[in-house]
C-alpha cells in the first residue's frame, strides 16, 4: 500500500524525469505563414492569432524551447521538409502531403472554404466551380487551395492567379486584376479589415465541399527527434481534451 510520502516521491521522480527529457531535447524551430486570423504579424511585428496561441500554449506544455517565424508559404513548406526538428502550421493534412511528415492533428476546428468575389462584379455568375473557369481566381502558391484548383483543370496564365503571400490576395480582388479567391468567410474578413476596407464589399459564392479543411494541422519534418515528437504529440492530445481551453 502506497503512502502518501510514496504517492509524493513518485510523483516527484516523474516530474524530475520529464524535466530531464525535456531539457535533453533539441531545440524546435517552428515556421509559418501569414494566414489571418490563425497565424499573423500583428502591427509591432508580433506573431499572434488563434493557431499560433495554441502552438505556443501545446509547446508550453511540452516544455520543448522554440523559436517561431514566418515566411512565405512555399518557403516555411520548403524549410519543414528540409531541415529537422522543424515544425510547420497551419497545415492542411492532404492524400498529397501525408508521406511528407509526422502530422499532429487537429490544430483548428473544422473551417468552411468559399468562392469570393465583388460585390460590384455583376457581370460573374458561378454556380458550378466549373463556371469558375470562365475567371481568373488568385490562390497562394503550394497551398491547398492551389493544388486543389490546379487538380480541377484550372491552369496558372489563364484562369489561375499564384500568388506568392496570402495577403497580396485582397488588393487583387478590389483592383480588379483578379475574379475570384477561394478562401473562408473569417479569414476574408479579417484580410480586409487589415488593409481597412469593409466586409461587405465581396460577396460570398459557392461553398468548396472537396476541400478537406477538418484536416488543419501542425507537421514535423520526418527526421526530427522522436522524443521531441512524441512529448510536443502528448501536449497537443492533452490541449485538445482540456475542455477549460477555447479551441480556435
Amino acid at each position: 500500500m502506497r503512502t502518501p510520502m510514496m504517492r509524493f516521491l513518485l510523483v516527484f521522480l516523474s516530474f524530475i524525469l520529464l524535466c530531464s527529457t525535456a531539457d535533453a531535447l533539441p531545440r524546435l524551430e517552428v515556421v509559418t505563414e501569414e494566414w489571418r486570423p490563425y497565424n499573423y504579424l500583428d502591427e509591432n511585428g508580433t506573431l499572434i492569432g488563434g493557431a499560433t496561441e495554441k502552438v505556443k500554449r501545446v509547446l508550453d506544455k511540452a516544455g520543448v524551447e522554440y523559436e517561431m517565424q514566418v515566411y512565405p508559404w512555399v518557403r516555411a513548406l520548403k524549410i519543414a521538409r528540409q531541415k529537422p526538428n522543424t515544425l510547420i502550421y497551419s497545415i492542411f493534412r492532404t492524400p498529397e502531403r501525408e508521406s511528407w511528415f509526422h502530422w499532429g492533428c487537429p490544430l483548428l476546428q473544422p473551417v468552411k472554404e468559399y468562392v469570393f468575389t465583388l460585390k460590384s462584379r455583376k457581370d460573374i455568375k458561378i454556380r458550378t466551380l466549373e463556371d469558375a473557369k470562365q475567371y481568373i481566381t488568385s490562390t497562394v502558391r503550394g497551398s491547398v487551395g492551389h493544388d486543389f484548383l490546379v487538380n480541377q483543370g484550372f491552369e496558372a496564365g489563364k484562369n489561375l492567379d499564384v500568388a506568392a503571400d496570402a495577403s497580396a490576395i485582397p488588393r487583387k480582388l478590389l483592383a480588379g486584376r483578379v475574379d475570384l479567391t477561394m478562401t473562408t468567410e473569417y479569414t476574408m474578413f479579417e484580410a480586409l479589415k487589415h488593409i481597412g476596407m469593409p466586409y461587405d464589399l465581396v460577396e460570398r459564392g459557392i461553398e468548396i465541399k472537396e476541400v478537406d479543411t477538418n484536416r488543419a494541422c501542425f507537421a514535423f519534418n520526418l527526421d526530427s527527434d522522436p522524443a521531441l515528437i512524441n512529448i510536443v504529440l502528448k501536449a497537443l492530445e492533452e490541449d485538445n481534451k482540456d475542455p477549460s481551453v477555447v479551441q480556435p
